[in-house]
């Protein structure tokens, strides 16, 4: 008798719901966390074969990302499509850090929700304690690409020898409120926060 083929609804009753809304994978993971599911013959990673039964193929050049950022997630809606460079743009750690060295440089320049701030790389390298060989151009590049609606820069000036450059960077109120957001989560004591989950 043949393998029976897994369908979304075999999938789904092999997960539990967590308090974050997620649908954990029950069945096997990989060493890296990842469901697997066995379906049309072949062993995938459990959210692109979630994904495929309910939104179609996975465009050529794309990737399934995990919204929630929890590997053996199989929630349909948190899954969405990116390019690689957006996936790793968007890994949990480095969005941590990003948020971070903004919430660094709000609480330095309160201003800049209102304007641009000119700034020099050498103040942002010491103000985001960045190695002093890093990059300031990259580094504020994918910020902007992390945050593209919200995020601007602009080299105001180029440095030559011993003077940096001079950047300008503007922050949007959106953003500027999502960190806020976030920071009262992140101080709200537990029974509290499941009120807000809830």
């Amino acid at each position: 008798m043949g393998r029976k083929i897994n369908s979304l609804d075999n999938i789904m009753s092999n997960t539990i719901r967590d308090d974050s809304g997620c649908l954990l994978y029950m069945g096997r993971l990989d060493e890296n966390g990842y469901a697997r599911i066995s379906c049309q013959g072949k062993n995938r990673i459990g959210s692109d074969a979630v994904y495929e039964m309910v939104h179609g193929p996975i465009p050529e050049g794309y990737e399934v990302d995990h919204i929630c950022h929890v590997r053996h997630c199989v929630e349909p809606t948190h899954l969405r499509l990116l390019t690689h460079q957006q996936n790793v743009i968007h890994i949990k750690a480095f969005m941590e850090k990003r948020h971070q060295r903004l919430r660094t440089f709000i609480d330095a320049y309160p201003q800049a929700e209102i304007f641009p701030v000119l700034i020099t790389s050498t103040r942002l390298k010491e103000l985001w304690e960045c190695g002093r060989h890093r990059n300031m151009g990259e580094l504020l590049l994918t910020m902007s690409r992390a945050f593209p609606e919200e995020f601007f820069y602009e080299r105001f000036k180029e440095g030559r020898g011993r003077s940096p450059d001079l950047y300008a960077i503007g922050i949007d109120a959106s953003l500027i409120d999502k960190l806020s957001n976030e920071d009262k989560l992140r101080v709200m004591p537990a029974e509290d926060l499941m009120t807000v989950v809830a």
